[in-house]
This record gives structure tokens, C-alpha cells and sequence, in this order.
């Protein structure tokens, strides 16, 4: 794919904004299967989802290569999904890849990238160092179209993103630090976010903080939920006071409580592949660990029975079928 010059595209809305972390699906040697993400991604979007995180957290997106990874990308813009709706995850162990993957995404007009620091050195890594760390990224890309995302996520990486850090960040960057996506979990941090940064965008990772922090002024979210509940994700987004949000809340805690009795990945997945009665949908990466067949089937019948019992509008699983048939596009 040839690359454009230095654009930004913002195809997401400034609040409200339901981003989904999305799952990736794999072929049998473990690179992304490029018909089934399309599909998938199509089909999201059509059951309201804003836009879509490729390879975070949820995407197992560190596990891939360079090459996989920048393939990928211009290859579901190249099946019309608009490059406005994406943002990428660039997290890798190596700077140069990094580098590579930040300056790829943001010539192909993405919405940005999001980044959390390496997850091998954790003692003593200092606010100081953190800053040096992404300072490094943004002079290497050198591209004043970079949109960064700052990914705070200790419990994985070990390093948090301090607002200290946010601040002298945005101050040397102006216009390149896009905000914070917080999966840190603690609503105020987030909240306090917010309040410092009312200029950013701040996603929160976790969806039970929703009421409030759109309420507070934050853009939304970038969930793992969303690749199995988007309906539900989307109304709650939709409702019209924080307390109306509030009251939907047991409803994701019902269904999340199905989905958390095994690793969220493989439970997600193995939802998915029931969903389309796909089960190439329900391989994961090593070391993440398959469902016994058994778990399985009790989790995937339980969230049936839990998505059934929601009122209509909010139903996802009988809704939003693939859009676009697997075969049809492996054999475009």
C-alpha cells in the first residue's frame, strides 16, 4: 500500500465514543486471519461500535511480528475500513519497531497510536525515565501528524503513566499527545485525569467507570467488552445522565462475570466463535491458555442465556452476524 503524506483524520466522535479493543482471529500458524478480522471489524462497526483498537491488549497485539502487524493495517483499510475509526497499538519491546509501527499507522491516516512503556524493566524506572522513553519515540517518528495516545496500564507493563508525565509530555508536544487511555482501574486517577487534562482525550479501559467519567467530561471508552456486548455497550453509552448509565451497570457486571471465570481472551474468543459457529474463532497465542471443553460450553451457554434475557435493543448475539462472508473475501 502506498503511503500518504503526513494527515490526521479524526473519524471519531469527541464524546461518547465506544471504541472497541478487538480480539484477532488466527490462522493455524498464528498470524492474523485477515477475511474473519475484516468481517469482524465490519461488524462491529455496524452494531455500534465508533472505532476499533487494533492489536492491544484484548488483540494480543505485542505477540506479533513487525511484519504481521503493518500487513495487517493496510490491509483492512484496503477492504474499506476507514483509517479515521482505527487506532493502533504500537507496543513493542524494541525502539526501532516501535518506531516503525507509530510512523506506518500515522502516514496511513489513522485516528493514533497508543503506547504503553516495555514490559521488562520494572524497578526503578522513574517518572524521569518514562518521559525519556516516549520522548525518544516521538523525535524518531518526527511527523507532526503523530496523534499518541499514552496507554497506562501498570498491572501489565509495571510502569505508570503519571500525570507529571502527561504534562511535561503534552508541554514539549503540542498537538502530538492526542490523551490517555487508563486501564489502570482506579477511577480517580482517571477522574483526576480529566479534570488536569481537559484539553485530551481520555479513554478509560474500564467500562464500570462509564457513568461517571462521561458524565465528567472523558471521550469514552477503549474496551474489551465491546467485541461481545456492543449493543449493551452502546446504550449505556447513549443514555442520557450518568444515573440512567448507572442502571445498566448490573447488566455488564452480570455478563462480564460470565466471561471472568476463565482469561478474558479465550473466553471472548470462544463467545465470538460460538456467535458465528466459527470455531477457527477460538485460537489464541501461546502461552495463553485454552478453555477446556467442558468450561467452555457452560461459559458460551451462560452468556447465550445472559444476552437472551436482555431487552431487545440491547441483544448482540441473534443482532449483529458477521456482514461480510469469510469465503467471499478469500477469495477476493
Amino acid at each position: 500500500m502506498q503511503l500518504s503524506q503526513e494527515v490526521r483524520v479524526d473519524g471519531l466522535p469527541k464524546t461518547r465514543c465506544l471504541a472497541v479493543a478487538i480480539a484477532t482471529p488466527l490462522t493455524r500458524d498464528f498470524h492474523p486471519d485477515l477475511p474473519r478480522l475484516v468481517a469482524r471489524m465490519e461488524a462491529l462497526l455496524a452494531a455500534g461500535c465508533d472505532g476499533i483498537t487494533l492489536f492491544g491488549t484484548t488483540g494480543e497485539g505485542a505477540e506479533f511480528s513487525l511484519e504481521d502487524r503493518t500487513q495487517t493495517l493496510e490491509a483492512v483499510i484496503a477492504a474499506g475500513i476507514p483509517a479515521g475509526r482505527l487506532v493502533v497499538s504500537i507496543g513493542a519491546l524494541s525502539l526501532p519497531d516501535v518506531v516503525a509501527l507509530a510512523s506506518h499507522a500515522t502516514r496511513l491516516g489513522v485516528h493514533g497510536v497508543l503506547l504503553m512503556p516495555p514490559c521488562v524493566y520494572r524497578g526503578g524506572i522513574t517518572e524521569d525515565a518514562t518521559f525519556r522513553y516516549f520522548t525518544a519515540v516521538i523525535d524518531r517518528v518526527a511527523l507532526s501528524a503523530l496523534r499518541l495516545y499514552l496507554y497506562h496500564f501498570p498491572d501489565i507493563c509495571g510502569v505508570p503513566i503519571t500525570p507529571q508525565v502527561v504534562r511535561r509530555l503534552d508541554e514539549r508536544y503540542p498537538g502530538m499527545i492526542a490523551g490517555v487511555k487508563d486501564s489502570g482501574g482506579d477511577l480517580d486517577f482517571t477522574m483526576d485525569l480529566v479534570r488536569r487534562f481537559s484539553h485530551l482525550s481520555i479513554f478509560t479501559g474500564s467500562e464500570i467507570h462509564l457513568p461517571e467519567l462521561i458524565a465528567a467530561g472523558a471521550r469514552g471508552t477503549i474496551c474489551g467488552l465491546a467485541n461481545v456486548m456492543p449493543r449493551l455497550m452502546r446504550g449505556m453509552m447513549d443514555e442520557p445522565t450518568a444515573f440512567d448509565r448507572r442502571a445498566l451497570l448490573p447488566l455488564l457486571f452480570a455478563g462480564d462475570a460470565i466471561l471472568s471465570r476463565r482469561p478474558f481472551i479465550p473466553s471472548a474468543k470462544a463467545v465470538v466463535a460460538d456467535w458465528l459457529d466459527d470455531a477457527e474463532w477460538r485460537r489464541v497465542i501461546p502461552p495463553m491458555p485454552d478453555i477446556a471443553i467442558l468450561e467452555r460450553q457452560h461459559i458460551v451457554a451462560d452468556f447465550r442465556a445472559w444476552d437472551a434475557g436482555l431487552p431487545e435493543p440491547w441483544r448482540s448475539i441473534a443482532a449483529v452476524p458477521a456482514t461480510t462472508n469469510v469465503v467471499d473475501l478469500k477469495r477476493a
